[in-house]
């Protein structure tokens, strides 16, 4: 299994845990669902915070990557296009900060945005470390400008933002 496999495996394994660890059903004392249902909000927007933040990581490490292999005449001149893999973890925190009421007044909705916001804020961070690891690469060979590598890389981005305009709009 690729290594990409096995972090999307990791992170379906980790989330079906977590289900199954806060459920009733596995519960030794009897739980009232009103009186769980913000632990599992709270859990689901601690996840999608989670996996913003480390697609993040992991799309700026690979970006950060290429640019180093420029040698440091080039790093201030392509340093932007390294940068951009981490406004998704930015559009996480935001999540998590204009959900904080939603936690206890409206649980599972807010759990859900948790989930489709972290799913889509990982992979695509993930994926356009990528993308501007390659706008670096081609830069440095003469191939390419910053602009078309910015471009590029804005467009895994624009997804990311899909999730975060969805999370205001999902009631």
């Amino acid at each position: 299994m690729s290594n990409k496999g096995t972090w999307i495996f990791g992170t379906g394994v980790l989330t079906l845990l977590l289900v199954c660890l806060v459920s009733p059903a596995f519960a030794q004392a009897e739980v009232v669902a009103a009186d769980i249902s913000p632990m599992i909000a709270k859990i689901f927007i601690g996840l999608g915070l989670s996996l913003g933040l480390a697609g993040s990581a992991v799309g700026l490490s690979i970006a950060f990557q290429a640019l180093l292999g420029g040698g440091s005449e080039n790093f201030y001149k392509n340093i932007a296009v390294a940068l951009m893999p981490s406004s998704q973890g930015i559009y996480a925190i935001v999540v998590l900060f204009t959900n904080m009421d939603a936690m206890t007044t409206d649980p599972y909705t807010a759990a859900g945005k948790g989930a489709i916001m972290g799913l889509a804020m990982f992979l695509s961070a993930w994926y356009q470390g990528v993308v501007c690891a390659a706008g670096i690469r081609s830069i440095l060979e003469g191939r390419n400008t910053l602009a078309n590598a910015l471009v590029s890389g804005a467009m895994p981005e624009t997804y990311a933002v899909f999730a975060l305009v969805m999370t205001f709009i999902m009631k």
